[in-house]
């Protein structure tokens, strides 16, 4: 009996703590949310914008960017995937911000596949493989040579955007627009789901899956557990017999794939074909690091963050057309709305991971 009740006293104090956690981080995100408000309402007033005129963008932009619900989980598609693909390797305690060049190989694979073979599903597996490829490649100098992952992934995402320019360029145009590749067959692309209040275009449900098969792994298997341990405590992880080093690479491996995935349905059933400038691809695997921060590192949190920022991006956009602002300030307000919210998590993340290592 008094083991039951003892039992029955943990599960209480377990919802406890998590409701005192989830309070806290809802308190974060609002006092997080009206910071950032704030502070560009101060910098466009000091700017010579009237504050009205920082009411109206704010109104136009949560307004605008969430209203076409399609176009908003179509845009968040890819950067939900690069999002994880930051999110994997943060994991084992290292910083995977070469999900933009592993983007870009995905993408490019992706259309090579779907151009010779016409296959959605070669061309898929094409654009996954080859992002964990290049992971597996920062993992290898990471562990094996000691190469700060960090300064790797800075030098190899800039050589691939130029590298892929070249190949674009020189080998993939279409000659009737030679500023464009070849367009993917019909064959190959991702198709759009008519569900009467909306249509959804699968590449959202490709990049949902995704995250739900994260959140399995992290949350449900040994190796997820295996990940979390050796990113919070590498000795400990030792001491339990894990393999640190073959953690680091299947992270790396998995955050790639994602990164490349996410590559493939953005051409594949998003923009169809590149352009020589690489304008339809960059950025995506920065913004996805933001993205997942502000999912708190959480596969689920990562969805609803990228679809947030997302809208974010679009409202940015209505600025510009609606209230005549230079493209600066939407920049301006939506950095500060992402850096605001970013912050609290950063903070407590980054204090767990030195007091741990410190130990």
């Amino acid at each position: 009996m008094n083991g039951k009740v003892h039992v029955m006293r943990k599960l209480l104090e377990n919802i406890t703590n998590r409701k005192r956690e989830y309070g806290l981080a809802l308190l974060e995100i609002s006092l997080s949310i009206l910071l950032s408000l704030t502070i560009t309402a101060g910098i466009m007033i000091l700017m010579g914008y009237p504050s009205e005129l920082s009411l109206a963008a704010y109104t136009v932009i949560f307004a605008k960017g969430f209203d076409n619900a399609s176009y908003l989980f179509s845009r968040a598609s890819p950067l939900i995937l690069t999002a994880l693909a930051f999110l994997y390797p943060a994991l084992t305690g290292m910083f995977n911000i070469g999900g933009e060049g592993q983007l870009y190989v995905g993408a490019i694979a992706s259309l090579v596949t779907a151009l010779y073979t016409g296959s959605l599903l070669l061309a898929l597996i094409a654009g996954g493989l080859a992002g964990a490829a290049l992971g597996m490649v920062l993992a290898l100098l990471r562990v094996y040579r000691n190469v700060n992952e960090v300064v790797a992934a800075i030098m190899i995402n800039w050589a691939l955007f130029n590298i892929s320019m070249f190949v674009i360029a020189t080998y993939l145009t279409d000659p009737s627009i030679p500023h464009l590749t070849k367009q993917v067959p019909d064959s190959a692309k991702l198709p759009v789901v008519d569900l009467g209040i909306i249509r959804l275009n699968t590449s959202f449900l490709v990049a949902l899956a995704s995250a739900i098969g994260g959140a399995y792994l992290f949350y449900r298997t040994k190796l997820g557990f295996a990940m979390r341990v050796s990113g919070l405590n590498p000795i400990a992880s030792t001491i339990a017999g894990f393999e640190n080093k073959k953690l680091v690479l299947t992270s790396f491996a998995l955050g790639g794939g994602m990164a490349g995935l996410g590559g493939s349905i953005l051409v594949l059933g998003i923009v169809h074909r590149l352009d020589t400038m690489m304008m339809s691809l960059y950025g995506y695997g920065f913004l996805g690091i933001g993205a997942s921060l502000l999912g708190r590192n959480n596969p689920v949190g990562v969805v609803v963050s990228s679809i947030f920022l997302s809208g974010l991006l679009i409202g940015g956009q209505w600025i510009e057309t609606r209230l005549g602002l230079p493209h600066q300030v939407a920049d301006l307000i939506i950095g500060i709305i992402v850096i605001s919210l970013a912050i609290p998590f950063a903070y407590h993340y980054m204090k767990t991971f030195f007091r741990v290592r410190r130990k």
